[in-house]
């Protein structure tokens, strides 16, 4: 892929496939980010939710996993959708789910209404980032693309969860949830510059399978699951983890600030390699700093350990993520890849904290962080594995 090709054209390659307007890009950004807020501020979320019924870790994390595993769900049907439906009445269908699973939320008080409600709203969830991700990866540039979608996300998410605790002190929880259904619905309105879709792309997994790379694409998106699963674990319970360390409240909405901060610098370096350093010396750097942030949350956490664990964990997550995607844009040059991954990698951040949870039994964080440290070094390996296929 060629960094010099901007974003905005809009010549087809190949008399194929209608590439990303500015303006197509935006939009997709938009609904990119609503689709997938709750995974960007999940701990933000959380606390919200803890703020409004009173739930424990254990009901956080299996509350997280259905909404997330909702959003997985309906991601990989959007794979399938791609080519049999028109992509803005999909996405706008997926906003209404989001605002009214919002919506709802508000409403809740017990688990079983509440894990209703995100069930919904991980269902709109799901659709908006699948085809999202399908109209990034018509980008010229996916890498770039990608990157430009993290850093924004990074930067909506780093803002709220700075501003949590004037949030929390100033606004009931289910303001916010009513906000944030409001927003989904305003991004309605840019649905006109999204790319709509064509009839003629051939699914990858019928027999027009020649433009998948199987290899490729089987080992990034092992490599994406586990990424996914420890990360989303990871950040998922940060939140929490200084909560029981004892942190002031100030100090932990600081650390998931700087830990966003973090991901958007993460995101927009991975945006900037030169082609020439390949992904597999960068991938490993983003692994081992991945793993320190990992084991700094591990024993006694001070207030200094907590922030600088926060700012590593997640620019390792949002270094590794752009890389991944343009991984999975060489294994399918018509986006439908990148959709899968989208699925992958939800699957991978839901299933993260309903595992963690399960290890919570022993009344530590330490079970869970010594086991996120093993699984993204697995993650490393299975999607180095898959680029050294590619080469071969």
């Amino acid at each position: 892929m060629n960094q010099t090709i901007p974003i905005d054209s809009t010549a087809p390659t190949g008399g194929d496939v209608v590439r990303l307007t500015t303006q197509g890009l935006a939009s997709a950004i938009g609904v990119g980010i609503i689709g997938a807020l709750v995974i960007f501020a999940t701990p933000g979320f959380l606390a919200l939710v803890a703020q409004q019924t009173g739930f424990d870790n254990d009901q956080l994390g299996y509350l997280a996993a259905w909404d997330i595993n909702a959003m997985g769900v309906t991601i990989g049907l959007s794979t399938f959708a791609l080519s049999r439906v028109r992509w803005r009445l999909a996405v706008a269908v997926g906003l209404v789910l989001i605002a009214a699973g919002n919506l709802l939320t508000g409403l809740a008080t017990d688990f079983v209404a509440m894990a209703a409600s995100r069930v919904v709203a991980g269902a709109g969830e799901g659709i908006a980032v699948g085809f999202s991700f399908a109209a990034l990866g018509r980008a010229r540039n996916p890498d770039r693309a990608f990157s430009i979608y993290l850093v924004a996300g990074a930067l909506v998410s780093s803002l709220f969860l700075y501003a949590l605790p004037e949030i929390q002190a100033n606004f009931a929880p289910r303001t916010i949830f009513v906000a944030i259904a409001v927003a989904s619905l305003a991004i309605i309105l840019s649905l006109k510059s999204l790319p709509d879709g064509s009839v003629d792309e051939v699914d990858v997994f019928a027999s027009g399978g020649a433009v998948l790379d199987r290899r490729l694409a089987s080992g990034s998106l092992i490599g994406v699951f586990l990424l996914f699963f420890a990360m989303g674990a990871g950040w998922t319970y940060a939140e929490r983890i200084g909560q029981e360390s004892g942190i002031p409240v100030g100090t932990i909405a600081s650390g998931l600030a700087i830990g966003t901060m973090s991901a958007v610098v993460g995101a927009a370096l991975a945006g900037m390699l030169p082609q020439r350093w390949g992904r597999t010396g960068p991938l490993i750097v983003s692994c081992v700093i991945g793993v320190i942030g990992f084991l700094m949350f591990t024993g006694t956490v001070t207030q200094s350990a907590f922030v600088i664990a926060c700012g590593l964990m997640m620019f390792s997550w949002n270094f590794a993520q752009p890389l991944l995607s343009g991984i999975c844009s060489e294994a399918c040059g018509r986006g439908r890849v990148v959709c899968a991954m989208g699925a992958i990698q939800t699957f991978g951040t839901g299933l993260g904290p309903a595992a963690a949870a399960a290890s919570l039994a022993t009344g530590s964080f330490n079970l869970m962080l010594y086991a996120c440290c093993v699984v993204t070094v697995c993650s490393t390996i299975a999607t180095i594995i898959g680029i050294s296929r590619k080469s071969a």
